[in-house]
């Protein structure tokens, strides 16, 4: 059955409003003159051209559109051959959907693959990656029949294509349909070309997360760096400076909320202001959803930045959290599902002397959710912003110091006054 691209070149001209004269189709002919009484072992693709026609309604368009249909099919068609020198050859074992390899020849082991009985072994993204770029020559096990006792190599097995490896890996795992799926690989693939450094979360294997509880450094030092009389002190002062009375809820339907009286500063008048609940992030956290293995909303990959010193080994703290959303069967998360995903990241506050909207972006608890719309990946960052602990009013902003004017801080009567 011809296919649906192929037919489009016998078609005639079609009406001019459907024809985009920005649209640019590039010319392959060229890649004739590379095959054409070469040994194509010893070829390479080369970078791409220009186009050395227009785009108008003749059938010399069409007629250079089929050429150079047939010529990139003629390029794809070369045999992909690994030298001998970087040829990585590894065995696919069915029971578990991963990879062993016997012999390491490539940097891309130093981010990748796990060390087990004295071999390397891929897991299936990253097996499929290798592949996929060509650098690693995947086999088969050999089928072995009843009674046969024979010891086979790993290269007496069948070579393992790229659309075989998509089969197996995709959606194969552990034997019982696994919780890798075609957007999760893309992310990991693209992640990887962009140049990071992508692993799976400590909890892939497990239905959910483990409930993390952190500290932040404020409340470590309040209760080890700090004796008796400071914190006596410091108590006192905050009672003072920062009453914590709260306002009724039957007072609330009838009055002002800032009742007269004499008041020191503005943030006596907004911490009156504040009458809405908010979370006591103080309170550890807790899940409130059961576990559930089709809950997508949890971490998958933790995403490093590469470095020159970095190890698989030794990681450290991840640089990312990705969550893999697919945009086509999960909807908006609920209050419920973001609770449980924050809940299993550790806190991350920014670091001190930030500004008020860099903190509220960061938040103290951020997830990336890498939602992916038919093989497009877009990151989108959920944080837990703690909008009751950055007081806006409370702010100190120094404008820039300018040579005098108006508007630039130096006229006279600027900044300055007295209270009434």
């Amino acid at each position: 059955m011809a296919d649906a691209d192929e037919d489009v070149s016998h078609l005639g001209a079609q009406e001019g409003a459907e024809n985009d004269p920005t649209e640019e189709a590039q010319d392959f002919r060229f890649l004739d003159k590379l095959i054409g009484g070469h040994d194509v072992a010893h070829l390479s693709l080369p970078k791409r051209g220009e186009k050395d026609f227009e785009s108008h309604s003749t059938n010399l368009q069409l007629d250079t559109l089929e050429a150079s249909r047939r010529a990139m099919h003629g390029v794809l068609s070369w045999q992909r051959t690994h030298t001998q020198k970087n040829h990585i050859l590894a065995q696919y074992h069915p029971e578990t959907n991963t990879v062993c390899v016997d012999k390491v020849k490539s940097q891309h082991f130093q981010t990748i693959g796990r060390s087990r009985g004295g071999k390397e072994w891929l897991l299936p993204e990253e097996a499929l990656f290798m592949i996929e770029r060509g650098s690693l020559d995947c086999r088969w096990p050999v089928k072995k029949k009843e009674g046969d006792e024979q010891s086979y190599k790993t290269e007496d097995g069948a070579p393992m294509s790229l659309q075989a490896a998509y089969a197996a890996f995709i959606g194969y795992e552990e034997g019982v349909g696994g919780k890798l799926t075609l957007e999760m690989y893309n992310v990991y693939a693209g992640l990887k070309r962009s140049g990071y450094v992508v692993f799976r979360t400590g909890t892939w294997n497990e239905d959910r997360g483990d409930l993390l509880i952190n500290y932040s450094n404020s409340q470590v030092e309040g209760r080890l760096g700090s004796n008796i009389f400071t914190r006596f002190f410091s108590e006192i002062w905050r009672r003072i400076s920062q009453p914590s009375y709260t306002i009724a809820p039957a007072n609330l339907s009838f009055g002002p909320l800032i009742k007269p009286g004499l008041y020191q500063s503005y943030s006596d008048v907004f911490r009156l202001m504040q009458i809405i609940p908010t979370h006591d992030r103080k309170t550890p956290p807790s899940f409130t959803l059961p576990p559930a293995a089709e809950n997508p909303f949890r971490v998958h990959f933790d995403v490093y930045r590469t470095t020159s010193g970095f190890r698989k080994t030794a990681r450290g703290t991840p640089d990312f959290r990705i969550c893999v959303i697919n945009a086509r069967e999960t909807p908006i998360p609920t209050g419920a599902q973001l609770n449980d995903l924050f809940a299993q990241v550790p806190e991350d506050r920014p670091k001190a002397g930030t500004q008020h909207y860099q903190k509220l972006k960061h938040g103290c608890r951020n997830v990336l959710l890498a939602v992916v719309d038919n093989g497009v990946p877009s990151y989108i960052r959920v944080a837990d912003a703690p909008f009751d602990e950055v007081k806006i009013y409370e702010r100190t902003w120094t404008g820039p110091r300018g040579k005098g004017g108006r508007g630039r801080g130096g006229g006279r009567g600027r900044g300055r006054g007295r209270g009434r």
